[in-house]
C-alpha cells in the first residue's frame, strides 16, 4: 500500500470518527462531517455502489437526529472546501487504491 493511500484512508477514518463523535468534537463542524461524508459518496457510488449504502445511511441518520438542513450546509465555505478537498484527494489515488479506500471507508 502506498503512504497516499494510507493519509486518505487516515482521513476517511477521521470523518468517520467526527461524525460518530460528532457532539463531543466542538473543532469539526456540521459542514465538515456532511461534505466528507458526501464526498467519499460521490466518489465511490461509480466504483461500488454497495460500498457507499453506510454511508448513505450514517448521512441519513445525522440529518434526522440532528435536524440538519442540508440545502443550507451545502451552500457553506466549511462544507465545499471539506467536499472538495476530499473529492480531490479519492480522486488523486489510483484506481486500484481508490476502489479498496470506498470498499474499507466505513
Amino acid at each position: 500500500m502506498s503512504t497516499h493511500f494510507l493519509r486518505v484512508a487516515g482521513l476517511l477514518a477521521g470523518v468517520l470518527l467526527a461524525a460518530v463523535a460528532w457532539p463531543a468534537r466542538a473543532g469539526t463542524s456540521a459542514e465538515q462531517v456532511v461534505g466528507g461524508i458526501e464526498a467519499v459518496l460521490f466518489v465511490c457510488t461509480p466504483l461500488d455502489g454497495k460500498s457507499v449504502k453506510p454511508g448513505q445511511e450514517l448521512l441519513q441518520r445525522a440529518v434526522e437526529q440532528r435536524k440538519l438542513d442540508l440545502v443550507a450546509i451545502r451552500k457553506s465555505e466549511a462544507y465545499r472546501a471539506t467536499y472538495n478537498s476530499e473529492v480531490n484527494r479519492l480522486l488523486a489515488l489510483p484506481q486500484r487504491e481508490r476502489i479498496t479506500a470506498c470498499q474499507t471507508a466505513w
